[in-house]
């Protein structure tokens, strides 16, 4: 198999810089494993891998995909599985910390039924009433596992979780299990530290974001991409929109996006320590020594 690894983690644990090195010791291409990171032009806020780190190791599903579309696991894993088929050869490294990708592309897609429009219809007028909080919170109460990994945010995972728990009458996360065609088991790697530290780490990070031009790549954003549009569900565009609209203070922003940004953390690691099989790698441990075991491991 042309996967030599998958490297999982939360978001600001330090995977970028690992597997950049391990790409480069193995001459493998990256394989994204991030559900924000797709949309193109939504670069600063995703925290896609920077450009010059796109043009030393080859990365695949960054920063190629319209705003304006939904994107899907099982797209996800038809691309994956294309660029495989295509390219025999060439060693990957799987990067990122959207569980449910890994998850699907290596047990297999999960056969969802098709949900009515009496349903759907009901659980938007549930949106459209209560609010996309209210959503959330019935998602959690119904499927707590499903709301795990979804962003209070995400209108559209929100919207199906429900429909399809309603639908079939089972938690989405049960029906998600119900797997066929997977590549089979990848070596995985969760790497994690600190929580103290991860933390720190996300908050200069948002503050790295904004010294970046986060503000300004969402003002050039407003002016060709609609609101509608699925990307601008990622943490912190929407926050930044009503800070430029003049509803809320540029560190309300910070202070939101830092705190979102930790609790989607939080979720990500339940995620990676009950539904991954994977080698825990404790980052904190010094850069050098993990890279060395790291690479020792891959080549037995």
């Amino acid at each position: 198999m042309p996967i030599l690894c998958a490297l999982v983690g939360a978001t600001g644990v330090g995977k970028t810089k690992l597997s950049l090195s391990l790409a480069k010791e193995f001459r493998a291409e990256i394989i994204s494993m991030d559900s924000r990171q797709i949309y193109k032009d939504f670069c600063i806020g995703t925290a896609q891998p920077s450009k010059e780190a796109q043009q030393a190791i080859p990365h695949h599903l960054v920063d190629f995909f319209p705003p304006t579309e939904s994107f899907s696991v099982g797209e996800f894993v038809r691309n994956v599985k294309t660029l495989l088929r295509a390219n025999p050869q060439t060693s990957y490294i799987l990067v990122g910390g959207t569980g449910m990708y890994l998850q699907a592309l290596t047990e297999g897609l999960a056969e969802i039924p098709q949900v009515s429009e009496e349903v759907r219809l009901h659980c938007e007028s549930i949106l459209a009433r209560e609010g996309l909080d209210a959503l959330y919170k019935k998602v959690q109460e119904i499927d707590p596992d499903s709301a795990q990994m979804i962003l209070p945010q995400d209108r559209q995972r929100l919207l199906r979780a429900l429909e399809v728990s309603i639908q079939t009458g089972r938690k989405f996360s049960e029906v998600r299990n119900d797997r066929k065609g997977g590549l089979g088991n990848v070596r995985t790697f969760w790497l994690d530290r600190d929580r103290t530290t991860l933390y720190a780490n996300i908050d200069k990070r948002v503050i790295q974001m904004v010294d970046d031009g986060w503000k300004e790549e969402v003002e050039s954003l407003l002016s060709n991409v609609p609101l509608t549009a699925p990307a601008w569900q990622s943490l912190g565009y929407k926050e930044w929109v009503s800070c430029i609209q003049g509803r809320i203070s540029p560190q309300e922003v910070i202070e939101s996006v830092q705190q979102g940004t930790r609790r989607y953390a939080k979720r990500q690691i339940t995620w990676f320590r009950h539904q991954t099989v994977a080698e825990r790698v404790n980052l904190d441990e010094e850069f050098e020594k993990i890279f060395v075991e790291m690479s020792q491991k891959l080549v037995r």
